[in-house]
């Protein structure tokens, strides 16, 4: 299953590396479609101001991100996911709190129900919530693959400092090793 993580205006915009990700993204957004694989896209939503997890604030704050980040209200413009990267009907677009798309939300169920274990996970940011998603899915008995030039982080010391992380626990790899192993699309 692909993972699109919190590809929205005021996140993903922010990314150093935005020109170089989202055509990594679109290309596996692309080949998972023509596979007919699962697709899930994330997306953060920051609660009412004064509802805000301070805990979630300080560690935001540390890596550079401004509070609230336009609040990212539903409907707000920095909340939708980029246009170039918009799900389709089919897929799944999940709201979001956590830093981990396993908190509040149906996900570790749903991934159950369908008998899914492979995480290949895109998106902003591989220090963020990429990697805490990627830890507690580890801790769900899930694999984590990170598409390591389909994510993207506030700063590129960041982003590799992420990635250095995610190394020790789970599988790093390329979109073109990812595309290579899909399956052949079934005939029309």
């Amino acid at each position: 299953m692909l993972i699109v993580w919190d590809m929205q205006a005021a996140i993903a915009g922010r990314a150093s590396n935005r020109a170089a990700i989202v055509p990594r993204i679109a290309e596996l957004l692309v080949a998972y479609r023509r596979a007919r694989l699962p697709i899930v896209f994330s997306q953060h939503t920051m609660p009412p101001e004064g509802w805000e997890n301070p805990a979630q604030a300080r560690s935001m704050a540390r890596r550079g991100i401004p509070g609230g980040m336009g609040r990212l209200a539903p409907g707000s413009p920095d909340w939708e996911i980029l246009a170039e990267l918009a799900p389709e009907r089919n897929e799944l677009v999940l709201p979001k709190t956590s830093p981990s798309f396993f908190v509040g939300t149906p996900l570790d169920s749903m991934l159950r129900y369908r008998g899914i274990d492979v995480l290949v996970m895109t998106g902003v940011s591989t220090d963020g919530g990429i990697l805490g998603t990627a830890r507690h899915a580890v801790n769900l008995g899930f694999h984590p693959l990170i598409v390591e030039d389909a994510v993207g982080s506030m700063t590129a010391e960041a982003h590799a400092e992420g990635l250095e992380t995610l190394r020790r626990f789970c599988d790093v790899e390329p979109a073109a090793g990812v595309v290579a192993r899909l399956p052949t699309p079934p005939a029309e």
